[in-house]
């Protein structure tokens, strides 16, 4: 992997760039903003040397502008125009899913931590990730709190009802 550092008018956004542009103001653009002023600017952009075009990275790219970058860090790579849009196509395409879980268990230990760094998630979703799974609903809450007995399971306390057709049979009935 080559990675050099240019000046910005060597970089020309593609046009074909299937992405909508973020501007400043928008939630995500202030977002990654703030990232990368908090951890410098740690993820290079995507650059093709033989058409000058960048192949990912437009978002840093506008947001490098603005803070006003006049060189930047690119990865270099030297495809044909119709291989630069595929490999466009593929970095704004192919993203992972979060597991949830873990990402809350992360955000709650992030929480606790004395440094106050952006992880590109504003406090509501972090509230809202962490309660998804920290947090019972109220009706599980009760019976998990509770300590069972065998009346709890008498035949008195429950209906059967058939899954496929929905008929209620009472077992109660049945013993006459």
């Amino acid at each position: 992997m080559k990675i050099i550092k240019i000046p910005v008018e060597r970089i020309n956004p593609a046009p074909y760039n299937p992405r909508e542009e973020l501007k400043p103001g928008d939630l995500e653009y202030d977002k990654l903003a703030k990232s990368i002023k908090e951890f410098g600017y740690i993820d290079p952009l995507i650059w093709n040397e033989q058409t000058g075009n960048l192949v990912g990275g437009h978002q840093r790219f506008n947001v490098l502008l603005a803070e006003g970058h006049t060189e930047i860090y690119v990865s270099v790579v030297n495809f044909s125009e119709e291989k630069e849009k595929f490999a466009n196509l593929a970095l704004n395409k192919v993203s992972g899913n979060w597991d949830e879980e873990k990402l809350a268990d992360l955000l709650m230990e992030l929480e606790q931590s004395e440094l106050n760094l952006g992880s590109g998630f504003d406090q509501k979703e972090i509230d809202s990730l962490i309660k998804q799974f920290t947090e019972q609903d109220d009706e599980m809450t009760e019976f998990y709190n509770q300590e069972l007995s065998l009346e709890t399971f008498s035949e008195e306390n429950f209906e059967c009802k058939c899954p496929k057709c929905g008929f209620v049979f009472d077992p109660k009935e049945s013993n006459q």
